[in-house]
């Protein structure tokens, strides 16, 4: 069935041509966590692209790599939340750092089942060069950005991820009473 005025193509509410209520499609490509998603995937791969085959790193690694190199001393635990990943992703992940020499554990003074994950100097050495690749991908992303634009970028993303935060403390079922009520 065809739609007036090609409505569905612009995701624009309508009627069939039989005169029945079309809902606004839902349009992907427009939904902003999607957009985002394919930004942060796309360099994820890059970069995987460099450091997997260059030092044998999985992604979960390199994001530990990345996050213990600017926190050093965190447990698993830390890096799970810092990280956005699951404690086995980090047990191994960890696992893999410290085999390749890019990282050591550190048993705590007070309990010996907390262990502070601190890199080593290869380690350093390492997250340097993968992040001077990931600096340079996100200058070229950026640079079709305006000063004024990036710093307005920054901006929103904080408003951004502070929303996200705020609704994922809530949970989905208030996210969507809050739909629900207009709210």
């Amino acid at each position: 069935m065809q739609l007036k005025n090609d409505q569905a193509d612009n995701g624009l509410a309508g009627e069939r041509e039989d005169g029945t209520a079309l809902k606004p499609a839902f349009r992907l490509d427009r939904w902003v966590p999607y957009r985002m998603f394919l930004v942060a995937s796309s360099t994820a791969e890059l970069l995987a692209s460099y450091y997997g085959p260059r030092y044998g790193l999985s992604q979960a690694s390199w994001r530990i790599l990345a996050i213990a190199g600017g926190r050093p001393g965190l447990s698993s635990k830390e890096i799970c939340h810092a990280g956005a990943l699951d404690q086995f992703a980090v047990s191994r992940g960890i696992a893999q750092l410290v085999s390749l020499g890019f990282a050591r554990r550190n048993a705590g003074a007070g309990d010996r089942r907390f262990s502070a994950v601190e890199l080593t100097s290869e380690g350093y050495k390492v997250l340097d060069e993968i992040v001077s690749i990931g600096q340079a991908m996100e200058a070229r992303i950026l640079e079709s950005l305006s000063e004024h634009e990036r710093e307005m970028l920054h901006a929103m993303l904080d408003r951004i991820e502070d929303a996200c935060a705020g609704a994922v403390a809530r949970g989905w079922q208030a996210v969507v009473g809050d739909v629900r009520s207009g709210g």
